[in-house]
């Protein structure tokens, strides 16, 4: 079954955890070790680029939200644990849009994830690297990056990004979105509640989401251009 053919919101939130399940760092804990390098690498190199936004009163909180929760911070073990569990409860108690946005962080975290294993597979068992580099970070984006998931990537956080907006300012998907934090942390579905949340409320303060998209999304989508294109120092403003 491919994930187009999938109808329902609550398939689609099994499938994309089940990619996460998929993933080789659960069961190689030298693979994890240098799995989790690479995410911090990519991390690192992720505040460096967008440290404007950061010290901006307007957008400092949903940089954040950006560069924690959305690029892999999610604990997906935790929430993977809750769907698979309780998530009739959940899609009872909130409306389906704001579970479509979860579905949306899913998607972009099993694509986030699967790629930064192709990365550290080749830069650790290919090329034998004992450490990261800029140098080896690129060779490994354009030899393992399939640049359409690359893209699929930029598309999947703007869609999510605007998603969050757009229900943070309904205010009758966001109350009952409120209401229902107690029942859902009761049901054993705190994590995924406390994502949207988190979410919700970087999105508050800003009157609108479209500009700081388009700064970050725009930023991520030039200094891809550059790797593909074999531009020398592509990760330099």
């Amino acid at each position: 079954m491919s994930r187009e053919t999938i109808t329902t919101t609550e398939g689609i939130l099994r499938y994309d955890l089940a990619r996460y399940r998929a993933w080789r760092c659960h069961s190689d804990s030298q693979f994890r070790e240098w799995f989790n390098a690479v995410q911090k690498w990519q991390v690192e190199r992720l505040t460096r680029t967008h440290g404007h936004l950061l010290v901006d009163d307007r957008y400092q909180a949903v940089t954040n939200f950006f560069l924690t929760d959305m690029y892999g911070g999610l604990d997906l073990t935790s929430l993977a644990n809750e769907i698979e569990r309780a998530l009739p409860t959940t899609t009872r108690l909130l409306p389906d849009s704001v579970m479509r946005a979860a579905a949306v962080a899913l998607e972009l975290n099993a694509i986030t994830g699967e790629l930064d294993e192709q990365v550290a597979g080749y830069i650790f068992e290919h090329l034998k690297a004992d450490s990261l580099t800029e140098e080896n970070m690129a060779e490994a984006y354009r030899h393992t990056g399939n640049r359409e998931l690359r893209e699929q990537q930029m598309v999947l956080a703007r869609e999510l990004g605007m998603g969050l907006d757009k229900y943070v300012r309904n205010r009758i998907i966001y109350a009952t979105f409120k209401i229902a934090s107690k029942p859902l942390h009761m049901a054993g579905l705190g994590a995924l509640y406390d994502f949207l949340d988190r979410g919700f409320a970087a999105m508050r303060p800003m009157g609108s989401a479209q500009e700081f998209l388009d700064m970050f999304i725009s930023k991520e989508e030039e200094i891809m251009n550059k790797l593909y294109n074999n531009e020398p120092n592509p990760y330099q403003a």
